[in-house]
């Protein structure tokens, strides 16, 4: 590992990060209303023909060009370490 001079924060980025850590923490302690919050997000966004396409189209484009891809080369990774 390189030796990384320690990054001095300034007392706004501190509140910053701390602020990032609280969110994540809400977060996972309240799953049920994540959830919710997910799911009203969604049905707003359907209500919305042109958003929701592009929705859909991002969508399907991270699945051609990031899952796809990755799911492949498991595969054949997989069938190499078998043969």
């Amino acid at each position: 590992m390189e030796n990384a001079v320690p990054q001095v924060l300034s007392p706004a980025e501190k509140l910053y990060q701390s602020h990032l850590i609280n969110v994540k923490n809400y977060q996972r302690r309240n799953p049920e209303k994540m959830k919710a919050k997910a799911k009203q997000y969604m049905n707003k966004l359907k209500e919305d023909p042109e958003k929701y396409e592009i929705f859909l189209e991002k969508r399907r484009d991270y699945y051609n060009n990031v899952v796809k891809p990755k799911k492949e080369k498991t595969q054949t990774q997989t069938q190499t370490q078998i043969k």
